[in-house]
């Protein structure tokens, strides 16, 4: 199993916002992203939890004691809001803005 980001990466991000950058991020709903103090995840806990995790029902299975997932756990735990915008219903960028072009350029291997 590989983390693709980990939480250090985003404590990392969260220490080098100034405090506009912040308050969009509050703006947002996310704000308690902000407080995050977790700096990594031990390997071998995320493995487990994704064993015991049933995707069909959304729990987690521990020791015959089951948690469910749900919105409001999820919002209980990481702050996400739980309501809020659709991804469909966001404006798409305009055809013409360069940014997520430039913002893929630095992932390019030379």
């Amino acid at each position: 199993m590989k983390n693709r980001c980990s939480p250090e990466a985003l404590i990392s991000i969260i220490l080098g916002m100034s405090k506009e950058q912040k308050e969009s991020v509050r703006s947002m709903g996310v704000g308690a992203l902000l407080k995050m103090k977790i700096t990594d995840i031990p390997l071998k806990l995320g493995f487990y939890v994704l064993q015991k995790f049933d995707s069909e029902r959304m729990v987690i299975d521990i020791e015959g004691k089951e948690l469910k997932v749900t919105t409001e756990s999820v919002h209980d735990m990481l702050g996400i809001p739980i309501c809020g915008n659709k991804l469909t219903q966001l404006d798409q960028w305009p055809k013409d803005d360069t940014s997520y072009d430039e913002w893929k350029q630095q992932f390019k291997k030379d």
